[in-house]
């Protein structure tokens, strides 16, 4: 089962990356069909059925999913919440995610802060990011976990695929990694995908234009 889901792991990101060398341009002028601009436009809208969307927009993920601590001989149960915030045509993310035997029962929490590139179009939204990690949790002992808690710092990386249900909804997949001197824990989530682009209905014509 581990080996089954490393491969998975491994093979997840170099998936996403061939998907974002295809047609996933991040501007409204590439999903209009028109020239890529190369000027930034914090303002720059795209409309699509009649909906106004921004083009550089912040977003959510939440999802659950299956994960592999090193120091443990199963499998874990993992939850996440990360947020992605952009800065001109940059995008930090910041998260976390719980890992344990079952939901609410967790043994090892991990916070991260990592920076990355985003490819987005009408219908799938890529990201994918690295940065550090601050871990934290109960060791197992003799088949029970510590109440000596151990802290770490590490690196963290992820490679996220979502399908856009909507311009700003969507439901996706994400492989990820973390990384200290203790244990690695990676693993697939499950995620829900929610942004922030959102503007308002299309402005309608004047009736002498109808």
């Amino acid at each position: 089962m581990k080996l089954r889901l490393l491969f998975l792991v491994l093979l997840v990101p170099g998936f996403i990356f061939r998907l974002s060398c295809q047609n996933t341009d991040s501007t409204a002028a590439s999903q209009s069909g028109a020239k890529k601009l190369s000027s930034y436009n914090p303002k720059e809208e795209v409309t699509i059925d009649g909906k106004r969307y921004r083009v550089y927009n912040n977003w959510v993920n939440v999802g659950s999913g299956e994960g592999i601590n090193s120091s443990l001989p199963w499998t874990q149960y993992v939850l996440d919440v990360d947020m992605h915030f952009h800065f001109g045509k940059q995008y930090l993310q910041l998260g976390t995610f719980l890992s344990g035997d079952r939901f609410l029962s967790f043994n090892n929490y991990n916070a991260h802060l990592c920076y990355g590139k985003r490819w987005e179009s009408r219908t799938r939204n890529i990201y994918v990011c690295a940065g550090p990690s601050y871990s934290w949790g109960f060791p197992l002992v003799n088949g029970n976990y510590d109440v000596t808690m151990y802290k770490l710092y590490g690196v963290c990386a992820q490679a996220q695929y979502i399908f856009k249900h909507a311009y700003d909804l969507g439901l996706g997949i994400t492989a990820f990694g973390d990384f200290n001197s203790r244990q690695t824990v990676y693993g697939l989530r499950l995620e829900l995908y929610f942004s922030g682009a959102y503007r308002g209905e299309g402005r309608k014509k004047a009736s002498w234009m109808k």
